[in-house]
């Protein structure tokens, strides 16, 4: 390693020993692998003891460490977690709206969900001389960002 402060490097023991000779902020790529290992806490303080020698200060070092740790991970990294929970959990309660209870519509057909039973025998007054009386009919959506309205897609389809 070429550093001004390399034999005091050499003493960050930690450091030294998982060859952490990358993590340093002499370019943005570097930079950015550092605060990446900070953001999942990666051996944090191994980092930070390392720079410490590489700088020569304690107190700055730690001070941008810490409160990276407690911006970036404990603070902002909470509030996405909550973001991507709270979209989870606002989809599930869409689809259970969407389920419903069990609905009767005119000929006998019963809509359960996203599935129609029915009775085949008759459709639309006409005799089909199916065999198989009882028939299950199901609107599956082709793409999952469509926001489709299954039952009343089969609501319209059996009245």
């Amino acid at each position: 390693p070429n550093n001004l402060h390399y034999q005091s490097l050499m003493e960050a023991d930690d450091f030294v020993d998982n060859e952490y000779w990358a993590n340093n902020f002499n370019d943005m790529i570097s930079g950015m692998n550092v605060l990446f290992n900070m953001l999942v806490v990666n051996n944090w303080t191994n980092q930070a003891s390392g720079l410490e020698y590489a700088t020569g200060t304690k107190l700055p070092v730690r001070l941008f460490f810490l409160s990276f740790h407690l911006l970036g991970v404990t603070g902002i990294g909470n509030v996405i977690t909550s973001f991507i929970i709270n979209a989870f959990f606002q989809q599930i309660n869409t689809v259970k709206q969407r389920q419903g209870p069990d609905e009767k519509v005119e000929g006998g057909t019963v809509i359960s969900g996203s599935r129609a039973i029915f009775n085949s025998s008759m459709i639309t007054g006409t005799a089909t001389g199916l065999q198989r009386e009882t028939y299950i009919a199901k609107i599956k959506i082709q793409h999952m960002d469509v926001e489709v309205d299954e039952r009343s897609a089969l609501r319209e389809l059996f009245s």
